[in-house]
């Protein structure tokens, strides 16, 4: 009895385990990801095209579907927005798990909505009215852990370079960390950085700070860069109605006025974690717009955005942008206000084209540990100095490897790991840094050698009508002699004059997070087109400044020899304060006027100044990127105010003249909704003297005599055509983009952008300098006043063609001349166009 019950147990055992075995045969499990973002998609339909039955996938995109009754069918995956896939499937065959990549549709095609009752239509309507009370921005404070990854790949990656090319056969290595998931063209990931920081947030009044206490970082140790990895500034808000993506405004599908650029339709319902959502699919109305098409999944009882995924229009007006897509989760809080879950942000960077080797970044954020309206939320955010704030932490690039697995919000994948190691990998190959010397090279025209770099290369032989051929040599320190010292200098030559020039100077900056520096600077040169106050001026000394010149216009140099002293003090607010001594002996040389005309002292042979001045700035939520050369300034949304007082100084180190300077200006650009960009700079200032001053003590309005457009300059007045000892001016340029070239349909496909500019000054000199420095009334190039007019320059043109290139067209709109009666108005025409084309290279998204 019991060799037969133990027969039957077994028997039963053994069905059981067979039944098992053709159950788990019998079906098919995958997961369903977006081949661009490598996110997984959602509820997409899984079918059998034979057997004709299917399924969807869940809210993580698995999916598991029984098998097809044919020996041979085909899985097929199909998604709104996305080409349908198709896999071949041998039953019994294929057991593997599946991963099925989708690929986005490009949306040629409007959206047609067939019925005369739009469901998508209502529920966009249901989410702009709930905006308010859904938007995570609305609270009044808070603040989580934010953990942020960016991955840079090399897209569409062509394996005979690495095996066939010379140039690149030392790198073959790099095809064994090729990615081999996609069934598309592979990608090599090559770049990886992650952070870990606090993110505290309060909007009345607004203060954001972040306290980054981890960065992984290979291959930058520039610190200031540490500042642009963490969550600062780089955010995108879809219920606002209008979204800044690459300094370009787009329009938000869940805009107020998104039913004037978006078709909607609504399709199916799901119920994810027992709450009831709506899917609604969204398309550009029109070609030529900023806009996208998606997707998104909204709350059934609420109206807010549990997952939203933006595709960028293939018609959107941006450079070098081959796709974009952004993707964000929200996470519906205990008392039901929404709140950031995780965002993802990919772009395919195409510089060379489509269809061409491109990088493809994707940067990916994750949230922890969120808390709302917390009292010490406020208690952080007081230690602000500004506004907006970042703080990176002693030791944050130390961590260790068990630290970051730790802490880390989700495990790096096979790709990622990778990365580190090839970095590592690429830094110690000898022939890697070679090739990137050479680059960098070309690009930024100096040459490390240890200790001391030369270059610019790009000024090493020039010309000009003064000395002919002009030949200059630099010389300057790099991080290896000092990280806060820098010392340069430059020789030159000029064939012509057979002179010698120079100059030297040095910049300390105090160690520490001070904002302390020390520059000191002697120069004996020409002034080789400088304008005042600005050293990074483009100057004519180099090889490329002769062949735009415009023709017929002699140039004009003064000789300078110069020393300066200043320190400058920036604190955290963006407030910085420069007082400056300033001692320069002027020289003149043909056609402007002799330095014997303009001496007004008895026994003076000299023009001596000098000068003791300060200099006010502040700009707030202004960021800055410094390298051991220079310090380059970010722009922000934020007004920038600039004031400068100088007192000259008889006496001083010889100087023979006592004056007193003083000039203010404000520079700001802003958007204007559907409208385009504003960029404006107004100023003014005035010079005061018992006695009479040469020009070059005065205000010298900022002319142009070449062909390419300067934005800061009249580009149809000569340099030292105006002088004024007081004067008011605004120069203000409004890109509209495609606004009116939108309504052109031919052009809508066209990249070329739009815009118009107005250049301004009124100015005017006293009796005692207008004397001293104007001859009004010859027919020569001679200085003039503007005699209490406005010189004006209208300008308008077409940008971003080829992706590139401006055109300006510029109109000149010059105060008359006072003219002696009896004497032809011909004899003192001035030889400047009143009209002019120029061109000018723009690298711009």
């Amino acid at each position: 009895m019991n060799r037969s019950v133990t027969r039957y147990v077994l028997l039963v055992l053994c069905m059981a385990l067979c039944g098992i075995g053709i159950s788990q045969s019998s079906q098919v499990r995958g997961r369903i990801l977006n081949h661009f973002t490598k996110e997984t998609v959602p509820f997409a339909s899984v079918y059998w095209k034979r057997a004709g039955f299917g399924g969807v996938s869940d809210s993580l995109g698995n999916f598991l579907l029984r098998s097809s009754h044919h020996q041979v069918d085909t899985l097929v995956v199909s998604y709104v927005g996305f080409s349908d896939v198709m896999r071949r499937i041998t039953r019994g065959k294929d057991t593997a798990e599946l991963t099925m990549m989708l690929d986005q549709v490009k949306q040629s095609n409007e959206a047609v909505v067939k019925s005369k009752f739009n469901k998508g239509l209502r529920w966009w309507k249901y989410i702009v009215n709930h905006k308010p009370q859904n938007d995570p921005y609305r609270h009044d404070s808070y603040s989580y852990e934010l953990y942020n990854k960016i991955e840079i790949d090399i897209n569409n990656i062509k394996r005979d370079y690495f095996e066939n090319k010379k140039l690149f056969k030392p790198f073959a290595f790099i095809l064994d960390n090729i990615d081999s998931v996609s069934e598309k063209a592979p990608f090599l990931p090559v770049y990886l950085t992650e952070s870990l920081s606090d993110y505290y947030y309060a909007t009345n009044p607004y203060k954001v700070r972040e306290e980054i206490k981890a960065a992984k970082i290979r291959g930058v140790k520039n610190e200031s860069i540490l500042q642009f990895i963490g969550g600062m500034g780089q955010r995108v808000n879809m219920y606002q109605d209008y979204i800044n993506i690459f300094g370009k405004e787009f329009i938000s599908p869940l805009s107020a006025v998104g039913d004037k650029y978006y078709n909607y339709r609504g399709a199916d319902t799901q119920v994810i974690g027992g709450e009831k959502y709506f899917h609604l699919y969204f398309t550009p109305k029109s070609a030529g717009e900023n806009s996208f098409s998606g997707d998104c999944w909204i709350h059934g009882r609420n109206w807010g955005i549990r997952r939203i995924s933006l595709n960028i229009s293939t018609s959107a007006n941006i450079n070098y942008v081959n796709r974009l897509s952004i993707l964000q989760e929200f996470n519906l809080q205990s008392d039901s206000s929404w709140m950031f879950g995780k965002d993802k942000f990919i772009i395919d960077f195409s510089p060379l084209g489509k269809e061409k080797t491109s990088f493809i970044a994707r940067k990916s954020s994750t949230y922890k540990d969120i808390r709302i309206n917390d009292t010490a939320i406020l208690s952080k955010l007081a230690l602000n100095a500004e506004k907006e704030e970042v703080v990176v932490a002693e030791g944050a690039r130390l961590k260790t490897d068990d630290f970051w697995t730790d802490n880390r919000h989700e495990t790096l994948s096979t790709n990622e790991r990778k990365v580190y190691w090839m970095m590592d990998t690429l830094r110690s190959m000898p022939v890697f840094k070679k090739y990137m010397d050479i680059l960098t090279f070309i690009v930024d025209g100096h040459k490390k050698l240890g200790a001391v770099e030369i270059g610019p290369w790009y000024k090493w032989i020039s010309g000009n009508q003064l000395e002919k051929v002009r030949v200059r040599f630099d010389l300057g320190t790099t991080e290896q002699f000092s990280k806060y010292l820098r010392l340069h200098g430059y020789l030159a030559y000029g064939f012509k004059d057979g002179e010698f020039k120079g100059r030297f100077d040095m910049n300390y900056r105090v160690p520490g997070d001070r904002g302390l520096s020390i520059f000191a600077s002697y120069t004996h040169d020409l002034d080789n087109g400088r304008a005042r106050y600005n050293d990074e001026d483009i100057t004519t000394d180099n090889v490329f400044s002769q062949l735009i010149r415009r023709p017929n216009i002699r140039q004009k140099f003064l000789g300078v020899d110069e020393m300066k002293f200043m320190i400058t003090k920036e604190w955290k607010n963006k407030f910085s304060v420069q007082p400056f001594v300033l001692r320069t002996k002027y020289d003149t040389h043909t056609p402007l006027l002799p330095r014997r005309q303009l001496v007004t002292h008895a026994l003076q042979d000299e023009i001596i100044s000098t000068e003791f001045g300060l200099k006010l700035r502040y700009a707030p939520g202004e960021k800055s990127i410094t390298t051991h050369r220079k310090e380059r300034k970010l722009k922000t949304n934020h007004p920038v105010y600039e004031l400068r007082t100088v007192l000259g100084v008889p006496g001083a180190w010889s100087s023979n003249y006592r004056y007193e300077r003083v000039a203010a200006n404000i520079t700001h650009s802003f958007r204007i909704p559907r409208w385009g960009k504003v960029n404006y700079m107004a100023y003014a200032g005035k010079v005061y003297s018992q006695e009479s001053l040469p020009f070059m003590l005065l205000e010298i309005h900022p002319g142009n005599e070449i062909y390419y457009y300067n934005r800061q300059s009249f580009n149809l007045m000569n340099r030292f055509e105006y002088v004024s000892d007081q004067y008011a001016g605004i120069n203000i340029e409004h890109n509209l983009e495609k606004k009116f070239i939108n309504l052109l349909p031919f052009m809508r496909k066209s990249n070329m952008r739009q815009f118009w500019n107005l250049k301004a000054v009124w100015g005017d000199l006293s009796d005692g300098n207008r004397k001293l420095n104007i001859q009004d009334y010859y027919y020569e190039y001679r200085m003039r006043s503007l005699r209490g007019g406005v010189y004006t320059e209208l300008g308008t043109g077409f940008e971003n063609i080829f992706k590139l290139l401006r055109i300006d067209l510029v109109w000149r709109y010059a105060p008359m001349r006072n003219i002696p009666a009896g004497l032809p108005p011909s004899l003192f025409k001035s030889k400047t166009n009143d009209f002019g084309v120029f061109g000018s290279v723009r690298f711009q998204f």
